[in-house]
């Protein structure tokens, strides 16, 4: 039988890797890939009409070539989208199955040259063993990875602050082992000193390194950056972490690999527990300002009635005065936003507290006053944790109910994009949360190691207190204090960090 220009079917192809190394030289994958395609459109008698190449790992969901076919073959230019496997379409189940039903709707098929995806069944199995591959990839490098770091070797740049024993090995010089740099060991630690006892900031370090004639490996003058990188490098206790993805990324969510004691320390556990615990609490507030400010509270006074920040702000001069108060910023700002006039004289209002605070000075007294608090905490953090189990369970439910609908042509496109977007957001939200909470119930016995030493702490610095200034005051005070809510009538409650009262 021959087959007429009219019968034969507009194809597009469609070739993928993630990366250039998986490209191999020349692009041999690609073109394996490309030369299956061909291979299929000539047996039968299709017309080819362009193939479309992305070097983009198949979870991006804005690769430039693979968005340029489907909006052409959605617009009518094509009939069938051929790809080698299934998962050169991506790594993500459900995006496969969404963006088939959509080209089918349109009139477009995707056909596979080297699997058989007829059978709708099948494809829902391909497209999970899609997915399931990306994992298994995944975990085949980090576990490649563990082996050869978990030996110690150490790739990069040597560490600021060590300096590496080498010992020739095969014709090749490798690190036998690590030793501190004590001039440079000086200058972190000074870092950490300035950090934790004076309170300042990465830049505020970099100055006062500056100030104090200290200068960087090549000879020149410090800057926050850098300062950021070393100390929050694990080396400086010894350990040595691979798999960081880049700043922004969310460590708890990366595939992290931790060699302990490939490094000697040159912060011992105690003081590199102090620093992180100082840079995270930095992070906690707006940058630089809340730690400059010069009011003792600043970043952690909350308005009772509205969770708003409580301002330090110097009132209009008054009787050859001027006073300094604290306000509901929210309060300020709109009566809509808070209804509540919350304003106390600084003053005061600091010596209210640190009088309240004297109460948990008392080791008894601590015990006393949070052991109930500490059982109710827990206990509604876990029946919070059961809710949100729950609420993620039924949004998968919901999503695939409006998948089989999107599938059955009872909901289109456009109503499932909408039906789906708020439970996406939601779905955000609380796996965010989710995560929160099973951290806190999983540290429940650290925060109550935290309990018993806040009397110890509390003690010192109410101790120190009145010959510290307010930069150095806070940075006592800010570990020992989450957060202290205040009424316009007086009340205070403090939330401990770890603890809640």
């Amino acid at each position: 039988m021959t087959i007429t220009a009219a019968a034969q079917r507009r194809v597009l192809g469609y070739v993928r890797v993630s990366t250039e190394r998986q490209a191999g030289e020349h692009h041999a994958s690609l073109q394996t890939q490309e030369a299956h395609i061909l291979d299929y459109i000539e047996r039968a008698g299709d017309v080819h009409l362009e193939t479309f190449v992305d070097i983009l790992s198949g979870r991006r969901d804005d690769r430039p070539e693979y968005n340029r076919m489907v909006e052409l073959a959605l617009s009518g230019g094509a009939d069938v989208i051929i790809v080698q496997f299934l998962d050169r379409l991506g790594r993500n189940p459900r995006e496969i199955l969404r963006r088939i039903w959509q080209l089918e709707d349109h009139g477009v098929r995707v056909e596979v040259t080297d699997e058989d995806i007829k059978e709708e069944l099948l494809l829902l199995i391909r497209a999970g063993m899609a997915g399931a591959e990306s994992r298994k990839t995944s975990e085949r490098v980090v576990a490649n990875m563990a082996r050869i770091v978990s030996g110690g070797t150490h790739s990069g740049r040597v560490p600021f602050g060590f300096t590496p024993i080498k010992r020739i090995e095969g014709g090749r010089a490798v690190v036998e082992r690590w030793e501190i740099d004590e001039a440079k060991a000086a200058v972190v630690r000074e870092m950490a000193r300035l950090a934790v006892d004076e309170n300042l900031g990465f830049l505020g370090i970099a100055n006062a390194l500056n100030d104090k004639g200290y200068r960087t490996s090549a000879g020149g003058h410090w800057v926050g950056a850098s300062v950021q990188v070393i100390l929050r490098n694990p080396v400086l206790n010894g350990t040595m972490v691979y798999g960081r993805r880049g700043k922004k990324a969310n460590a708890a969510e990366q595939d992290l690999i931790r060699v302990e004691g490939v490094f000697p320390k040159i912060l011992s556990d105690e003081e590199w527990a102090a620093l992180q615990q100082r840079l995270d609490i930095r992070r906690e507030h707006s940058r630089g300002a809340t730690h400059k400010s010069e009011y003792l509270l600043s970043g952690l006074l909350r308005c009772g009635h509205c969770g708003g920040p409580m301002n330090g702000k110097v009132g209009a001069l008054h009787g050859g005065r001027r006073y300094r108060n604290y306000y509901c910023s929210h309060a300020r700002a709109s009566r809509e936003s808070c209804g509540y006039y919350n304003g106390h004289s600084a003053p005061k209002l600091e010596a209210a507290i640190l009088e309240y605070l004297g109460q948990y000075s008392s080791p008894k007294k601590v015990r006393e006053l949070l052991a109930a608090d500490s059982r109710r905490v827990l206990k509604q953090r876990e029946a919070e944790l059961r809710r949100v189990d729950k609420r993620l369970v039924e949004i998968e439910v919901d999503f695939d109910k409006n998948l089989d609908l999107l599938k059955r042509d009872l909901l289109n496109e456009e109503e499932f994009r909408r039906v789906n977007e708020a439970r996406r957001e939601e779905r955000s939200q609380l796996a965010g949360r989710r995560e929160e909470l099973a951290a806190a119930v999983a540290d429940q016995a650290l925060r109550q190691e935290g309990v018993s030493a806040l009397p110890v702490r509390i003690k010192s610095f109410l101790k120190d207190f009145g010959a510290l200034d307010v930069q150095r005051a806070k940075a006592m005070l800010q570990p020992i204090l989450k957060t202290v809510h205040v009424y316009n009538d007086g009340r205070i409650e403090l939330e401990f960090r770890g603890q809640s009262s």
